[in-house]
């Protein structure tokens, strides 16, 4: 009897064995179900609010859109309170091109067309008795005039010359002018050279050639002061030669210049198109460097812009990404040894001044 005591013990261990190890597998088994239905929970809650974050990002930039159209509708009807009929033309067509059923837009691009056609119209005499004689246009000035004989009939030239807008012929002959009789009706020549610098300034602030229109509109403040639609146009063509300077080297101050020159003057200098493509570039570049968050932030802002096949799969992709983004650990590294033999800090105060400051280099040409 002695003998089989032990046997029966090992008998019965044996037995309890594998019903433990069978409870063991389903307890795992019972965890990673656990842990699967929790994991899916989850990527289904960040699925659907990716979704709804992107549908707020569109929401919310249709909205700024429409609140830039209204802007301009309002500053286009404070510019023809001002008598600038231009300048609210030119708010007037970018209202319409993006919103063509805009009645407010309408009638005010009508009244600025009728005001400048009367403004612009010649006036016809009452009742003209006989026919007027046939005139012989005056000839006009050489770019660069040689001794002048006659200052009277050349200073009627250059009147003639900058009534019919030809800048660049009037400019050096004014100049030359001036410099051969400068106290020969010194004030009327200066406000030739006025209106010649600022209406040529501003012809040229429209093409390539912005900062030498800019030099000019600087050359016509120091003969008077600029009216606030060149004070404007001026701001917008620095806006212009910093972004484009700035082009293809760093997105980021791109983004920054042009974004501003989009919401003061989207007509001017395509800013808006070119500030699509700055944000594509932008996020191109985080995504470029696995920073997929921002990239799809900034493809969303450009989606505002302009809508493409190939943008919305860039932020799809890059959102994508950004769910499966592993956040880097800002933790210190635990076991390593503490650095000993420095000095405290004593003050962690942010430097005086303002936070940051934009660059502005000096431009040698503009695009």
């Amino acid at each position: 009897m002695s003998e089989l005591a032990p046997t029966e013990q090992q008998t019965d261990k044996a037995a309890k064995r594998p019903s433990r190890s069978r409870k063991a597998a389903r307890g795992i088994g019972l965890m990673l179900i656990v842990i699967s239905i929790l994991l899916g929970w989850y990527l289904l809650i960040g699925y659907l609010g990716w979704q709804s974050g992107q549908t707020a990002l569109i929401e919310a930039r249709e909205a700024e859109i429409g609140a830039q159209l209204s802007r301009q509708t309002i500053l286009a009807r404070e510019n023809i309170a001002q008598g600038s009929y231009n300048l609210a033309l030119r708010r007037l067509d970018y209202v319409l091109e993006h919103d063509p059923q805009n009645l407010e837009a309408q009638a005010l691009q009508q009244q600025a067309e009728t005001e400048l056609a009367a403004l612009t119209a010649p006036s016809l005499p009452e009742a003209p008795a006989v026919s007027p004689p046939t005139v012989t246009p005056l000839p006009l000035p050489s770019p660069t005039p040689g001794l002048i004989s006659d200052p009277e009939a050349e200073l009627e030239r250059l009147r003639q010359l900058t009534t019919s807008g030809s800048w660049a012929d009037a400019l050096p002959a004014l100049i030359a002018f001036q410099r051969q009789f400068p106290s020969y009706e010194r004030l009327d020549t200066d406000r030739l050279l006025y209106d010649v610098y600022v209406n040529y300034g501003l012809a040229l602030l429209e093409g390539s050639q912005a900062e030498l229109g800019l030099f000019y509109l600087e050359q016509a403040e120091k003969l008077g002061d600029l009216s606030q639609e060149v004070l404007d146009y001026r701001l917008w063509a620095e806006l212009y030669l910093q972004g484009i300077a700035f082009y293809g080297v760093n997105w980021g101050v791109t983004t920054y210049y042009f974004r501003e020159l989009c919401v003061a003057a989207p007509f001017y200098q395509s800013a808006c198109d070119r500030l699509h493509e700055s944000l594509i570039n932008y996020g191109d570049q985080y995504a470029g460097g696995l920073d997929f968050c921002p990239a799809q932030e900034l493809y969303q802002e450009a989606l505002g812009y302009g809508r493409s096949q190939a943008l919305v799969e860039k932020i799809n992709q890059a959102g994508e990404a950004c769910l499966l983004a592993t956040p880097t650990p800002t933790a210190p590294i635990t076991g390593t040894l503490p650095i000993t033999g420095t000095t405290p800090l004593t003050s962690t105060n942010a430097l005086p001044g303002s936070s940051f400051i934009m660059p502005t280099p000096t431009t040698s040409g503009s695009q």
